[in-house]
């Protein structure tokens, strides 16, 4: 057996951890619906830094990443629909299939996704060379896509089942809270669809310019603007129809609720399990407003991404801002990710 160099996350306490580079075994497959992947490119998620700082919980003593894709280098012997050499993604999130919530179609409210079943998180993931991983959680991918590109397909799959939820009209006004990488993911699909005006309100500057370029009608920046003004303003008093906070602390919880128009639709997508919010019942009630979650994604969401990714609709060039060897992850990727200075990250171990 080999070793690899792989990110492997060490818990301390309750309050996160860190992350180390170090040599670990080339996994072997076990069961018989294993893949052996070998990995090509894996994506950095905010949650990866979540992890560290102790706001979204992992395993001890586990390799870090959940967006990543690659090549079969080996199967199972009930594996019959895949060969070596392949091309496949990743759904991190294994789901049971059997579970009430997956019979009725919503598997990405499986019962069993937040017990030690996350690859990346609760289970070995992307951040090193290779990975075992049960067939049921492989998407096969054309020939001739591009790794790197391919890396986004997680992601941009929870961006798609959020824009679902959302359930845009032509004549909405939108406000995204939020243009780090998964709120100008969201963006990016936001504008393959016809709508009145899309607002980004976004502190850091090359954020908000970024926002522009992926189609943003205006940018506000909440550190020296009042949102609740320009956007009453800019919407003739009437507001957002549609809010999407990819952020998820307190304090964008209460901006959504100061400028969502009445019948508006305010969709949680960012987490942090530290936020805290307050809410006025009777608002919802006097203005029939509507507050959804809007987690991971599923299946079909998958396909929906795989081929917003094969046709090119999605200008993956201007939402990856770094490419970096897995030797690197921490010097330059972890740092980035810290100081808020890039985009999408994608590591190639």
């Amino acid at each position: 057996m080999g070793k690899m160099l792989a990110a492997v996350f060490h818990k301390k306490g309750e309050n996160g951890g860190e992350i180390t580079l170090e040599q670990v075994d080339i996994p072997e497959i076990k069961q018989n619906n294993d893949v052996l992947i070998e990995i090509k490119a894996c994506g950095i998620c905010g949650t990866d830094l979540k992890i560290m700082e102790g706001a979204h919980p992992a395993n001890d003593n586990v390799i870090l990443g959940h967006e990543f894709c690659g090549i079969v280098e080996n199967i199972g012997e009930d594996v019959k629909d895949l060969r070596k050499g392949d091309k496949v993604v990743i759904d991190p999130n294994l789901k049971c299939g059997i579970c009430p919530a997956c019979r009725r179609g919503y598997d990405n409210q499986c019962e069993f996704l937040a017990t030690d079943q996350t690859f990346g998180i609760f289970q070995n993931g992307g951040f090193t060379k290779y990975c075992v991983i049960p067939r049921r959680a492989l998407y096969q991918l054309p020939i001739d896509i591009d790794f790197t590109k391919a890396a986004l397909i997680e992601p941009l799959s929870c961006a798609v089942h959020c824009h679902n939820i959302a359930g845009v009209k032509e004549c909405d006004n939108l406000v995204i809270l939020g243009a780090g990488p998964m709120g100008l993911i969201i963006e990016s699909i936001i504008r393959k669809h016809p709508i009145n005006q899309l607002f980004v309100v976004e502190p850091m500057e090359f954020r908000r310019k970024k926002a522009l370029e992926l189609g943003a009608n205006y940018v506000i920046n909440p550190e020296t603007d009042d949102v609740e003004k320009e956007i009453k303003d800019l919407t003739n008093n009437h507001g957002a129809d549609v809010v999407i906070d990819a952020v998820g602390k307190s304090s964008t919880f209460e901006i959504a609720q100061k400028i969502w128009a009445s019948r508006g639709r305010l969709i949680l997508f960012g987490q942090d399990s530290r936020a805290v919010g307050t809410i006025k019942p009777n608002d919802i009630v006097r203005w029939q407003r509507s507050i959804l979650g809007s987690y991971i994604s599923s299946g079909v969401d998958y396909l929906d991404a795989i081929s917003l990714i094969k046709n090119n609709t999605i200008d993956t060039d201007k939402l990856i801002s770094h490419k970096i060897p897995l030797d690197n992850f921490l010097s330059e990727g972890m740092k980035i990710m810290k100081e808020k200075t890039g985009l999408k990250i994608i590591v190639i171990p």
